[in-house]
């Protein structure tokens, strides 16, 4: 004991450093081992005796531990015993404090007996211990344990052994480790001269708070004008910036209107610009229509142009038919112009039908919808509607067809308010060619709606 007494005592007057609870730190500790045995040992119980620790955190708060210690006690017939149990636990290490904390262990447990005995005994242990830290190496450790052996050389059935081990731990090496700062300001605490400084204070090298004197926002420490009036705007260095008493972006100084209504644009002389209260590009003070609607398009009096929604060249206020198709030609009240003086006959353009069917496509119906429009605003005409195919195929199959598409179109016109005893319809197959049936480009051509007028 007193070797191993003056071992320590040389370990830590050689330590060059503190060496806080930390990954690689290693943790040499001394106690008596009160020992309490059970009854089927038949030894004297609370006996004491000297013991020792070595461990290695291998994180900050798990470690690996090995400990051991020599009891002299009495047992059966007053005969000699010396119980030595050696121990090897992993140790975790729970914070409760700055300087406390909870040990919670388990592990393996070799136990001697020796001098009169000879027994040898395996088992597990486990343990729970209190730390009381007395500054960064140094700490008060008090542990209880319990040992398990399941199946002892006395021959019992099996033996529970426990006891208290009050001693002092001492942390030691791990030179690049953790320096101490209490109070989080980036100033170690052996240099800090203020350790209570409060989270998110600037501090200064002696970890003092560093002061703003001024109210300003700039610390003293950088502060080029430490009696700036309260109040004042400021740039980096603590200087007041120049003033705009009217908030309109130009300074005082260079402000010949200092009174300008709060939310007037201005010059650069901070005199307000002429407003536009419906923001359509002409000022108010010339402005014929001053509330425009926004998005508007409007004449130098500031007051809407004629619209022409659908770009036919008629203005809205005069178009009978606001939705005619892009480039189409229209006559003077905006419809589409269906037929010419000199024709009586219109191919519609563009009307097909799905492949074998009379079912309109999309953008047939799109077509039609101006072909309906310009009939409605022409109420007086008549027409027919003809049905054409080309001669691929049994004629029967494309008269049928060439009726049946002449008859959707003329439903669809319906549907779109022209009177159906304006519209008649007919199918005539192939018979009324108006290209050759020899090459593609004929055939498509002679597949095609066309309006008759019949008055």
């Amino acid at each position: 004991m007193r070797s191993l007494a003056l071992f320590l005592l040389a370990t830590i007057a050689v330590a060059s450093q503190s060496a806080a609870q930390q990954a690689g730190t290693f943790e040499v500790g001394v106690f008596p081992n009160v020992s309490y045995f059970d009854r089927s040992l038949q030894m004297q119980q609370a006996k004491a005796g000297p013991g020792g620790r070595l461990g290695l955190f291998l994180t900050d708060h798990l470690a690996v531990e090995a400990e051991g210690a020599w009891v002299p006690a009495k047992g059966r017939l007053q005969s000699d015993v010396s119980y030595v149990p050696l121990r090897g636990k992993l140790a975790l290490n729970v914070p409760a404090g700055e300087q406390t904390g909870f040990i919670f262990a388990a592990g393996f447990v070799h136990t001697l007996y020796r001098r009169d005995y000879h027994l040898s005994d395996n088992g597990v242990t486990g343990s729970v211990g209190l730390r009381l830290g007395l500054g960064d190496v140094t700490s008060i450790r008090i542990d209880t344990y319990l040992d398990y052996i399941p199946s002892p050389d006395n021959g019992a059935s099996d033996n529970l052994n426990w006891g208290i081990q009050p001693g002092l731990s001492f942390f030691l090496g791990n030179r690049g480790g953790k320096v101490r700062d209490r109070d989080g300001d980036g100033v170690p605490d052996k240099a800090d001269e203020c350790k209570d400084t409060p989270a998110g204070a600037k501090v200064d090298a002696k970890g003092c708070t560093i002061k703003d004197s001024d109210g300003d926002g700039v610390l003293d420490d950088v502060d080029k004008c430490n009696a700036t009036p309260a109040g004042d705007k400021v740039d980096a260095s603590g200087c007041s910036l120049p003033k705009d008493a009217d908030g309109d972006g130009v300074v005082d100084t260079a402000d010949q209107c200092p009174d300008t209504p709060a939310g007037d644009k201005v010059d650069a002389k901070g005199c307000s610009l002429p407003k536009d209260a419906d923001g359509d590009g002409v000022n108010d003070d010339v402005d014929q229509c001053k509330d425009t609607p926004a998005g508007e398009q409007v004449d130098a009096k500031g007051c809407p142009l004629p619209k022409d929604a659908d770009g036919d060249g008629v203005n809205d206020d005069k178009d009978r038919c606001p939705s005619t198709p892009a480039g189409v030609k229209v006559d003077q009240e905006g419809c589409q112009v269906l037929f010419e003086q000199s024709k009586k006959t219109l191919i519609l353009e563009g009307v097909n039908f799905e492949t074998g069917k009379a079912d309109l496509t999309p953008e047939s119906q799109t077509i039609l919808d101006g072909v309906a429009e310009s009939l409605v605003a022409n109420d007086s005409i008549k027409v027919q509607v003809g049905g054409h195919t080309d001669n691929t195929g049994s004629a029967a199959v494309n008269k049928r067809l060439s009726a049946a598409r002449a008859n959707a179109v003329r439903e669809y016109l319906i549907s779109k308010g022209v009177a159906a005893d304006r519209l008649t319809a007919a199918g005539f197959g192939p018979n009324k060619p108006i290209a050759s049936n020899r090459t593609a480009a004929g055939r498509a051509q002679n597949r095609r709606v066309e309006l008759t007028r019949l008055n």
